[in-house]
């Protein structure tokens, strides 16, 4: 089938695919859901909220979102949770309602459109020195364990959760569905970071 059920944790944040999270969870209908998934070995749904709140009143998610999949949970002695938790495929939201105290969702997986690597070759490699750049003016120290990938998709969204973009530009490029097309948003975004650092290293600020 091409599409699956899962339940929804609405958030005012945007997970990308391969990059981690960690959560507080307090309130009851919550903790109920991961203790769910945790025994039943499944995942979950992490949605940017489009309308509400995350605690309390029921939310209205944006329709794209990423599978969570829980790496670690700790519970305290009051309830609350610390839950660890990766990003894998992205959905699209079919339908959504409250089951219970709990929003649910039918959902799609969502896939990038095929491009031939040739087409875009130029791009990857210009995204990848922007970024190479823009961490050594950020982390020199950690220069070794960089890792900055070739493949497009990837590319992408190692550059994305590194950003310092705001909900709805991650939410955007989440719901593309073209490598080519992020990195060119990433590639401008890139150049403008690394604008601002070498205006503030002129003179003779902090590179944020």
């Amino acid at each position: 089938m091409d599409w699956f059920d899962l339940p929804l944790f609405p958030l005012h944040t945007v997970l990308f695919p391969r990059q981690s999270l960690t959560l507080h969870v307090f309130e009851q209908r919550y903790r109920t859901m991961m203790e769910w998934c945790l025994l039943q070995e499944v995942p979950f749904g992490v949605v940017l909220i489009q309308a509400g709140d995350e605690v309390g009143n029921e939310a209205v998610p944006h329709r794209v979102g990423t599978v969570a999949w829980i790496q670690e949970l700790t519970q305290f002695a009051d309830g609350r949770m610390m839950v660890k938790a990766v990003g894998r495929q992205r959905f699209f939201i079919l339908y959504s309602a409250y089951d219970g105290p709990c929003l649910t969702a039918r959902a799609r997986p969502l896939y990038d459109r095929e491009e031939a690597f040739r087409e875009i070759e130029t791009l990857v490699a210009r995204v990848r020195a922007q970024f190479h750049h823009y961490c050594a003016a950020r982390r020199p120290q950690n220069q070794a364990s960089w890792h900055i990938p070739r493949d497009p998709a990837r590319l992408s969204w190692v550059v994305a959760q590194t950003l310092e973009l705001d909900a709805m530009e991650r939410q955007r490029l989440l719901a593309s569905t073209r490598a080519s097309e992020r990195l060119l948003v990433l590639s401008s975004w890139l150049d403008h970071a690394l604008h601002q650092m070498s205006r503030s290293e002129r003179g003779g600020g902090e590179c944020g």
